[in-house]
């Protein structure tokens, strides 16, 4: 893989995690505040959701790191190593943490009595929504795992035919 594109890929990457950041500790925390500001009920439900919101974007943030260590790899032609296939474990159990976060919103939504502010439609469209991330999860972890077998596969041939040359 060329070192340009390699570098152009690990600076969106650290661009995506420094969002993340600022996500974590400015947008989500100051938009449940004024959320509860707006309809003083929804207060007791502030800190099991930003607390949810907040360690979905770290899981994601995990993810982005093990997908640096991978492009790093790429960029040095180091891919086909055992040791990559940690690095593609971390983004697979990002990806699973996240998706057990999802879960547990949705199976908090789902059991909670959460005020509308109006007809009830918005806590309709989380608990879909949230199912749907969860659908959604799933099918990715599944698909990540799928996909790691490839690299294993290789490695283990690359191991082999090392061993015979």
């Amino acid at each position: 893989m060329p070192r340009f594109l390699v570098g152009v890929l690990q600076a969106l990457v650290a661009a995506a995690f420094l969002i993340g950041l600022y996500a974590q500790f400015v947008v989500i925390p100051m938009t449940a505040a004024d959320q509860v500001e707006l309809f003083p009920p929804y207060a007791p439900i502030r800190v099991p959701l930003v607390t949810a919101a907040i360690a979905f974007v770290a899981c994601g943030q995990a993810a982005l790191v093990g997908l640096s260590m991978l492009l790093r790899r790429a960029g040095r032609g180091t891919v086909f190593k055992p040791s990559t296939l940690t690095w593609a474990n971390v983004v697979v159990g990002a990806t699973a943490a996240a998706t057990v976060v999802t879960a547990a919103v949705f199976g908090y939504v789902t059991l909670a009595d959460i005020p509308s502010p109006v007809d009830g439609m918005d806590v309709l469209g989380l608990w879909l929504g949230t199912a749907a991330a969860v659908v959604a999860g799933t099918a990715a972890v599944l698909l990540l795992v799928a996909g790691r077998h490839l690299p294993a596969k290789a490695i283990g041939l690359r191991t082999e035919l090392d061993g015979v040359v």
